[in-house]
This record gives structure tokens, C-alpha cells and sequence, in this order.
């Protein structure tokens, strides 16, 4: 009996050797059947990324209260706005706030010339204090009605929010909600988590007695999701406080289980002059800070740590306005840098005599 089960297990391995010839066809309908990639709503990323999302898994990983939630949301809105059905695994946020901050952020499109036609989350949700009235008040629904029948117009058909609630959710149920959901609406869907340190672990797999176990055994699981099921999974991914004030790396995922080896596709996120410079430079911090305020915006990087097509040190660069929970490419900088390129170029001839001479300081 033993001896026929190890001569069945060795015919299955051997029959997993086969030659490419055999795989030909199966290749060629893979090259004729695959689907274009999806926005992002973000030109250079989606340039980066060859057109925008595939079946993948993307790990952003990111300090706290830099906006990664929100940058999450605004790619989500982006997504089901083109058409396509977003599950979106709000296990730390609730509806309420979600829509909100999706409110403020039509509002800011709309009016962002006019800001006092815009709105906030926080005038939507919470009773603030009215100074000149000396008491708490909260802005009236006919104020921002307009802007809610827009947000509803465009996500309500595609977006589906999931909370976790008190229980939690585990990634096999997660995986399974994901798949169920395909299979009902028989068309491609994109999958976001926010994010993958809160997905519980799963009681019945004592492999996750331990933190990093439960997230290898997490990102290998939405691996499958994405590459075997086919689907887009997009994730945050929270990095330890040891990497606090260096721009973020693939180092920087170490405290979270080996996703720098076992991710997908890993991203940096990191709030420019502020998370990206080591923290005993107070002053410069708090300047910027301080000017993010003034100008009503914060300098964001998005970095590409680790996705085969991409050049080494790929970025994007965005504005992002916290108080409307909106983004935009950092068109001023790229400018810029453009600019001071050609001044550079513009030192040389071309010839080789003239790379070997000195560079002259510029004024500007």
C-alpha cells in the first residue's frame, strides 16, 4: 500500500515536468485574453505601472497620519467611477466617515477657487463650535445636498464598502467574500484593504500564534486572490517605528513579516520634508509643517520599492489637501525639475571637451 502511494506521488511530480512546446497554446490564449489594465486615476502611476493595475498584489507600506488611508479611498472613488466594482475592506473606518471625506473631496473639485463653497468631513459628521453664535452648531444637510447626490451618482452603483465590525474579518474570509462577489457579477473587480496589520487572525490556524506569521500567511493568501482568482488587491501595510525618519524602503517592511521578499508589488508612501528626514531635525520639520498650513497642502511621495517593470527609483510626486481628502500630481515640482534639467544640458556642447570642463555655478 505504502509503495503504491509513494509510486502515485512520484508520477504526479514527474508529470509536472513537461516541455514549453506544451504550453504553447495555453500561452497564446493567456496573450489574447488579457484585459486591460485599470486606472488609477494618477497619470505617472499609471505610467509606471504600465497602464495602471493588474492582478496583483500592492503593498503600500507607510508611517501613521500621513494620508495613506485617505490616498487609498481617493484610488478606490477613482476605480468605481470608470465603471468597475471596488470591495473596499474598511477595517479601521466607518461608512459615515468614508462618504464624507468623499463629499469634501467633490466639493474641493468643484469649488476649489471658492473655498467657502467647499466643505469638510468634519462639517459633514461632527457639531463644531460657532464663535460668534457661542454655542456648537452643525452644518445644515442643504448645504452639501448637492454634493452628496454627486457622490452617490458616481461611486453609489460600483463601490462597496465592507466594516469589519467588532468581530473582525480574517483574510480567508476576506479571499472568500472577494471571489463570491467575482463569481456573482461574472466581470473584473479590485479589491482594497485598509489595512493588512488589522486583518484578524484566523482562530482555527494555530500558524498565526505570532504577528509575523499571520501576515506572511495574509499576503501569501491575497497573492493567490489576485494571481489564481484574478483580481487587482490593493493594501496598506503600517511599518515599524524603528523606520521612523528615513524615506521608506524595502527594509522598512521588515518588522511586518517577510513582505519585502513575499509582496507583490511594494510602494512608499511618505510625507516629503516631514517623514522622510531623520527626527532629531526638529526645526526643519516643524517649518514644514508649519507651511504645509499656510499653503493648505503636504508634499507626498509615492515610491515604486519593488515591481519588476519598473525603472529603479521610480516616483510620483503629489499635492495632497488633507482638509478635502484630495490629491493631485505635483505638476510645480516636476516643472521645476524639468527646468533645472535643460540648465544642466545646457552646460554641454556635446563634445567631450566641454563634459570635461568645470560647471559654473548659476544664480537664480
Amino acid at each position: 500500500m505504502e509503495e503504491k502511494k509513494n509510486l502515485n506521488e512520484n508520477e504526479k511530480m514527474i508529470s509536472m515536468v513537461k516541455p514549453m512546446s506544451d504550453y504553447k497554446n495555453t500561452f497564446v490564449l493567456h496573450c489574447k485574453e488579457l484585459r486591460p489594465r485599470i486606472s488609477t486615476g494618477i497619470w505617472k502611476f499609471d505610467n509606471i505601472l504600465n497602464g495602471g493595475l493588474a492582478n496583483e498584489l500592492y503593498i503600500m507600506g507607510a508611517e501613521t497620519s500621513t494620508g495613506k488611508s485617505a490616498f487609498l479611498m481617493s484610488i478606490a472613488q477613482k476605480v468605481a467611477e470608470s465603471g468597475i466594482d471596488v470591495l473596499y475592506f474598511a477595517l479601521e473606518m466607518g461608512k459615515d466617515e468614508f462618504i464624507a471625506r468623499g463629499i469634501s473631496t467633490i466639493s474641493y473639485e468643484e469649488h476649489r477657487q471658492e473655498k467657502n463653497q467647499c466643505v469638510t468631513a468634519a462639517n459633514i459628521l461632527y457639531w463644531q463650535y460657532d464663535n460668534a453664535l457661542k454655542n456648537f452648531t452643525k452644518m445644515p444637510y442643504h448645504q452639501y445636498e448637492r454634493y452628496t447626490e454627486e457622490y452617490f451618482k458616481r461611486y453609489g452603483e460600483h463601490l462597496h464598502i465592507i466594516e469589519s465590525g467588532l468581530q473582525g474579518l480574517t483574510v480567508k474570509e476576506i479571499a472568500n467574500m472577494a471571489t463570491l462577489h467575482k463569481k456573482r457579477v461574472g466581470k473584473q473587480i479590485v479589491v482594497f484593504i485598509d489595512y493588512l496589520q488589522i486583518i484578524k487572525a484566523d482562530p482555527n490556524d494555530h500558524t498565526q500564534s505570532d504577528r509575523k506569521t499571520k501576515m506572511d500567511v495574509c499576503v501569501t493568501t491575497l497573492k493567490t486572490l489576485a494571481s489564481q482568482i484574478g483580481m487587482p488587491v490593493v493594501t496598506i501595510s503600517s511599518i515599524g517605528r524603528n523606520n521612523y525618519g528615513d524615506k521608506i524602503n524595502t527594509a522598512s517592511f521588515k518588522e511586518s513579516g517577510d513582505l519585502e521578499y513575499t509582496g507583490g508589488v511594494l510602494l512608499g508612501w511618505d510625507w516629503r520634508g516631514v517623514t522622510d528626514v531623520n527626527r532629531s531635525k526638529t526645526e526643519e520639520i516643524a517649518a514644514e509643517k508649519a507651511a504645509c498650513k499656510q499653503r493648505g497642502y503636504r508634499k507626498m511621495r509615492l515610491s515604486i520599492l519593488k515591481y519588476r517593470n519598473a525603472e529603479r527609483d521610480s516616483e510620483v510626486l503629489l499635492k495632497y489637501y488633507p482638509a478635502y481628502n484630495y490629491f493631485e500630481e505635483d505638476l510645480d515640482f516636476n516643472a521645476q525639475k524639468k527646468s533645472e534639467e535643460k540648465i544642466t544640458d545646457s552646460l554641454f556642447d556635446g563634445n567631450s571637451d566641454s563634459k570635461n570642463k568645470p560647471i559654473k555655478v548659476m544664480d537664480f
